[in-house]
């Protein structure tokens, strides 16, 4: 082959496969400013909210959402957070599972953590030293505004007062029954729904490996880097051609 068809041959598929490379370029460079920076920015330790990005990992919003009707507000549990209406006002650690009211405070349980709140939503007490792991249920007493912590086999009273805490024997207990809140609000609630495991640090990390374009990322990630090498090469081999003339 002549050495002018030559280098217009590569040439040619030069300037293509720039073309393809450079979306993947930018794609990665983009990406990898944005994780050399996560920490500052917060993106670590931020968890996605936007809905399309948590459907594209298989996340989805509860359809419902279900908690205790107080006055004219709603106390709502969903996965790990507590909400007031719409707004978030506290979180644990484990998934809440118990809602309880009292005659001026709220009471809220996971498996590791009891929670008490004024009417408003205010946050009075977190009790995170429970007499025993893995607390299964939270009730109160009936009559009174004790509350019952129930685990496997045993169970104690707490007083949400003194948060004195003494082992019990059956007693009678009134559970406080959860019920599905307001479209409006699980509407508002379904915006706001997001995985806390799944930060924009962990979504950019995905996208920068390909991971997050599914099984055939990591091939979209080598043909970038091989058309990379090759546009080196070319590019090379053309520019010697040319000084060799």
């Amino acid at each position: 082959m002549k050495r002018a068809t030559l280098i217009r041959t590569l040439w040619h598929w030069h300037r293509r496969l720039g073309l393809v490379a450079c979306v993947i370029l930018l794609l990665l460079s983009i990406t990898g400013i944005l994780l050399n920076h996560s920490s500052q920015l917060g993106w670590d330790r931020s968890p996605i909210s936007t809905q399309w990005i948590l459907r594209s990992y298989g996340f989805q919003a509860p359809s419902e959402y279900h908690g205790i009707k107080l006055d004219r507000s709603y106390w709502v549990i969903s996965d790990n957070q507590l909400f007031l209406d719409e707004s978030p006002i506290a979180s644990c650690n484990t998934p809440l599972h118990s809602l309880v009211a009292m005659s001026d405070l709220v009471a809220a349980a996971c498996r590791e953590q009891v929670m008490l709140f004024t009417m408003e939503g205010d946050l009075l007490e977190s009790i995170s030293v429970l007499p025993e792991p893995n607390l299964q249920s939270m009730a109160k007493l009936a009559g009174s505004d004790v509350l019952l912590l129930q685990y496997p086999g045993q169970h104690y009273s707490l007083d949400p007062n003194s948060l004195e805490v003494n082992p019990v024997a059956e007693v009678a207990v009134e559970f406080t029954s959860l019920v599905p809140v307001p479209q409006p609000i699980t509407e508002a609630l379904q915006q706001q729904f997001r995985v806390h495991d799944l930060t924009w640090e962990r979504f950019f990390l995905d996208v920068h490996a390909g991971r997050w374009f599914g099984g055939w990322g990591w091939v979209l990630m080598d043909l970038g880097a091989l058309f990379l090498l090759l546009l080196a090469i070319s590019g090379v081999v053309m520019y010697t051609l040319r000084r060799t003339r």
